[in-house]
């Protein structure tokens, strides 16, 4: 039998070019952790003399893997707590065609977050016996609203390079230095680069424990959203699904070995002998599987084509879920996402003054927010919009201590992210919340 941490060493080295790099200079070019998306291939475990020569040479690595998994293997999520992500997109393009609209970028992420809300239209698709376990991940993305430096962004830059294309083990895209963009703070930012492949890879992510400098996903153009320059049969967003759950940890459903000696670390997910392509028709049954209901082909995390896949499982959402607390936990208290003409200050605010999570969330069209103040104030609670607009006023007035309740109406409003303020004593905190309709 193999050790998780064998297990851990196929499941990251299974691409037949990859190296690692930790440079003591982090200002220079990093070969990043890369994966290999979108071929049909037989992935298997990198070589024994493979994974030694890294171990050996980035010791600091194999901590880091160990480190993760154990903290993986014991995480329990015990909230409903939403937590949204800031992305900001780097498109680096060549020709002007590569050069995506600001509309293909925001097709994007409206399907990460139906994707990883569970409520994507084609959750109808998920075969019967495999929906219970459907997961609404609790994770949502905005595109980023502040740059580091504190200054307005709408979440995308744009740089033209003379770099006609790019391959899986390239990493010049992350660096100014070599025609690409500087990967904005990895611990407050989730950096995806849209660009131009060769060949047939669709796209690529580090996971969690690898260098700073390459720390995001790569997107073909080609794959990216659902509209423009997409080409089927990977033109409905899933390319970048598929990614941001290798990002958060997650591995391919099948485990990266062609045998059932290994898995993928997730218990709700069936033993599968290895990738599907295409569509197939269910029930599925491969060597590690031989009964209905046989193997979850429409998983995100399989090979299949765009309009094939459908569902993350319980225990995806958990094991993603770990890596949010765990190694990338420094997202959850990232302003990203926040206008700087709203300033989030709740670090200031007294444990006595509570602004709780809104239920639902997401919603359509009403939820409700939960409040509590510790002695008689003038409170207001206003709603935002991405942009930092305000749109509605629930609470202008005095209250008496307590907790409260306030509802809010969203029917005449269209759906996406919004932020909603509390304020009182010279006090304010910030919450965001999902409409979707």
């Amino acid at each position: 039998m193999k050790t998780t941490f064998q297990l851990l060493l196929c499941a990251l080295f299974v691409s037949p070019v990859i190296s690692l790099s930790y440079a003591g200079n982090s200002s220079g070019p990093e070969s990043g952790l890369s994966l290999q998306e979108g071929t049909k291939q037989n992935s298997k475990c990198g070589t024994v003399e493979f994974n030694k020569r890294v171990l050996e040479r980035y010791p600091q690595y194999k901590a880091e893997i160990e480190s993760i998994e154990k903290f993986t293997k014991g995480y329990e999520k015990t909230d409903n707590l939403i937590i949204t992500i800031p992305l900001v997109v780097h498109v680096i393009y060549n020709l002007p065609e590569q050069n995506i609209s600001d509309a293909q970028i925001q097709s994007q992420i409206d399907v990460l977050n139906r994707d990883f809300a569970r409520l994507n239209a084609d959750t109808v698709n998920t075969p019967a016996p495999f929906k219970p376990l459907g997961a609404n991940v609790q994770i949502q993305f905005c595109l980023a609203q502040r740059t580091p430096n504190n200054e307005f962004t709408n979440g995308i830059t744009r740089t033209m390079t003379n770099i006609v294309s790019y391959t899986v083990d390239d990493t010049s895209m992350y660096y100014a230095s070599l025609g690409g963009v500087d990967i904005w703070d990895r611990n407050r930012y989730f950096n995806c680069y849209v660009v131009n492949f060769t060949g047939t890879i669709l796209g690529f992510a580090q996971l969690p424990g690898g260098p700073p400098n390459t720390d995001g996903m790569v997107i073909g153009h080609k794959y990216f959203g659902t509209i423009g320059t997409v080409v089927p049969p990977n033109d409905k967003g899933r390319t970048a699904t598929h990614e941001v759950g290798h990002w958060f940890n997650l591995q391919h459903i099948w485990g990266d070995e062609p045998g059932c000696a290994q898995d993928d670390e997730v218990d709700d997910t069936p033993l599968q002998a290895g990738e599907n392509g295409g569509c197939p028709a269910f029930p599925l049954l491969d060597a590690c599987t031989t009964v209905a209901p046989g193997v979850m082909f429409t998983n995100y995390m399989d090979y299949v084509d765009d309009n094939c896949m459908n569902i993350f499982t319980i225990g995806q959402s958990t094991r993603m879920n770990a890596a949010l607390s765990g190694p990338r936990a420094s997202l959850i208290t990232s302003n990203g996402c926040t206008s700087v003409g709203i300033n989030n200050i709740s670090s200031e605010v007294p444990e006595s003054f509570l602004l709780q999570q809104n239920y639902p969330n997401p919603f359509n069209p009403n939820t409700n927010i939960v409040f509590s103040i510790p002695k008689s104030s003038f409170v207001t609670l206003k709603i935002f919009d991405i942009a930092g607009k305000e749109i509605a006023t629930i609470v202008n007035q005095n209250l008496p201590s307590g907790t409260f309740k306030a509802d809010w109406n969203a029917s005449g409003f269209s759906s996406g992210l919004y932020l909603y303020t509390i304020e009182t004593d010279g006090f304010r905190q910030t919450r965001k919340m999902m409409l979707t309709k």
